[in-house]
């Protein structure tokens, strides 16, 4: 089972923009250095609390000062381009990190964003969709282009020459036909589960589903592959808010704690959920933050914590870690130490 971490990042709202960015670079940084296989970034444009405007500028920024750690986009919103523009950047990040990056595919889930690109009202999600289709034919295309289809027309038969070699698009590294894409899946009978599992493409479950929840996209992925098993599971991964502490009585004390940045990120998400009545994925009858991070949240000491994964998650692809602000305080900030060095999973 791999290990990872995934830079949301959720922070206080006054947060400076560099503070932020510049704690994304050193956990991504120690996370290559600890072994992990791969970081994922967020993404929105109007949002106080998480300010990753472009998961792909993450990727491409990180792309020469890690090594092996795979590098992802969680989401690409791919109905805020182009697919022109956005194929020449997947194509570009993808070669800038030598065929690390792993694609994640979104539609936009802060309806702020949504909102600032005026596309409340269109099919937001079919839009993706038909973007991420003309951008894999881009991608392996060798000949000029002429691409139509509901909402988008990618031509290049007009201006291109093969004389002046205008008119083609770049492929990814090593022209590799094994890009990675994955979808988040948050509440219960997600439709990107299904469509993920259909299409073989990974899904990453949100780390603020309920153990139902879990289950329940865990059910509904195998149920709609056609791939085995055991095949399936490696598609799934998990992300979680998790906290290791070297004491298992200290993790217990600690993480429910007011200056617990484990209750920070909880209290901001699931009160931007519960606002606009998508906090179900929480749990059946979760109302307060309290009972949402009693529901979400993993703790306990390296050993107590492999056990809970192992038990629990074993057989899916990947455990992802949700980083946290750095605080300060030891106890919180070693948390990610403690899960890339000491939390050994096979």
């Amino acid at each position: 089972m791999n290990k990872g971490i995934f830079s949301i990042p959720v922070h206080k709202s006054n947060t400076n923009v560099e503070v932020v960015l510049n704690e994304v670079f050193k956990q991504t940084i120690k996370a290559d250095e600890w072994g992990l296989k791969e970081a994922f970034f967020g993404e929105h444009i109007t949002d106080k609390h998480e300010k990753i405007a472009s998961s792909l500028m993450m990727v491409a920024s990180l792309s020469k000062v890690t090594k092996k750690i795979k590098l992802g986009s969680l989401t690409t919103n791919l109905n805020f381009f182009n697919p022109a523009t956005a194929a020449s950047l997947i194509s570009m990040v993808d070669n800038l990190t030598n065929g690390r990056l792993i694609l994640g595919v979104g539609s936009g889930a802060n309806m702020s964003d949504v909102e600032a690109i005026n596309s409340i009202d269109k099919e937001n999600h079919s839009i993706s969709l038909e973007s991420l289709d003309i951008i894999k034919k881009l991608l392996n295309s060798d000949d000029l282009i002429d691409i139509s289809s509901k909402n988008f027309k990618v031509s290049t038969k007009k201006f291109g020459s093969k004389k002046l070699g205008l008119g083609y698009f770049n492929g990814l590294y090593n022209q590799r036909d094994n890009l990675e894409i994955v979808m988040p899946a948050l509440n219960k009978n997600s439709y990107n589960v299904k469509l993920c599992a259909k299409n073989q493409w990974s899904i990453v479950i949100s780390n603020f589903c309920s153990e139902s929840i879990i289950e329940n996209h865990i059910k509904n992925y195998l149920n709609n592959s056609p791939l085995n098993e055991k095949e399936a599971l490696k598609k799934i991964k998990l992300s979680k808010l998790i906290f290791v502490h070297e004491d298992k009585s200290m993790a217990k004390k600690l993480v429910y704690s007011e200056d617990s940045p484990f209750m920070n990120v909880t209290d901001i998400i699931f009160n931007k959920l519960k606002t606009f009545n998508k906090h179900s994925c929480f749990g059946e009858g979760v109302e307060n933050v309290l009972d949402a991070a009693k529901s979400i949240i993993l703790f306990g000491d390296p050993e107590e914590v492999t056990k809970k994964i192992s038990d629990k998650y074993g057989n899916l692809s990947s455990i992802i870690y949700i980083t946290v602000p750095i605080t300060g305080n030891e106890n919180f900030d070693k948390s990610l130490e403690n899960f890339s060095r000491h939390v050994k999973l096979q």
